[in-house]
């Protein structure tokens, strides 16, 4: 909100549940309706303001964009869809038009920045990477590969050592980099690689939110 608000973007947040997606994992169709259900009637009466739907995290974005339209088939479900965009795609967005802020305050020297497959998935490309490297004095290192914890699944203990037997490349991806920061637009692999690397993970937001001198490290 902090970056947004810094670019002039006025934020709104409307009444809203979880996606849903953990529902859809695990079979619970009922209930993933009922929360897509919820959410497309909030949203869409937003859409119809004007404004543009964001969300931060990438699995949430392509539930909205893909399996909203898909599972509701709604004339209001294809609206949410249409104007919801990834945080990170949408800040790009706002880059390219000349309508993020270019002054930066702090450099963040080198980031090692996973790749999130649903980024990958939607075909939005990297524009977290993109945008970090505008900042003077950064490097960004992209690792692209599997957090293994697959939603619901990574999340079950008796899947946790199978997951860390096929995390090994990303987790080792983020060791060899020997970046001062680490960042993933993704929740669920963040715990990944803060449980097996012990390190910190912060959205690529937050790592713009620090360059602009908005927040700093201890925040």
């Amino acid at each position: 909100v902090a970056v947004l608000e810094h670019a002039g973007v006025r934020v709104h947040r409307p009444a809203q549940r979880c996606c849903g997606m953990p529902n859809m994992d695990t079979g619970d169709l009922d209930a993933f309706r009922e929360k897509a259900r919820f959410n497309v009637a909030s949203l869409a009466d937003e859409v119809r303001r004007g404004r543009a739907i964001v969300a931060p995290g990438p699995s949430c974005s392509m539930t909205l964009r893909k399996e909203y339209p898909e599972i509701l088939g709604t004339p209001d479900a294809r609206l949410v869809a249409d104007r919801t965009l990834d945080l990170m795609e949408y800040l790009w967005k706002l880059w390219r038009e000349g309508e993020l802020p270019r002054e930066f305050k702090n450099p963040l020297t080198s980031v090692a920045y996973h790749a999130p497959c649903h980024l990958r998935a939607q075909r939005i490309a990297l524009p977290a990477k993109s945008l970090l490297e505008k900042i003077p004095d950064t490097e960004v290192t992209v690792i692209e590969q599997c957090s293994a914890v697959d939603g619901t699944w990574g999340m079950m203990s008796q899947h946790y050592d199978l997951g860390v037997k096929y995390a090994r490349k990303l987790t080792r991806g983020v060791a060899n980099a020997e970046a001062k920061y680490v960042a993933s637009d993704c929740p669920l692999a963040s715990q990944r690689i803060a449980k097996e690397n012990g390190a910190r993970v912060a959205h690529p937001v937050e790592l713009l939110a620090r360059a602009y001198g908005l927040t700093s490290d201890t925040e």
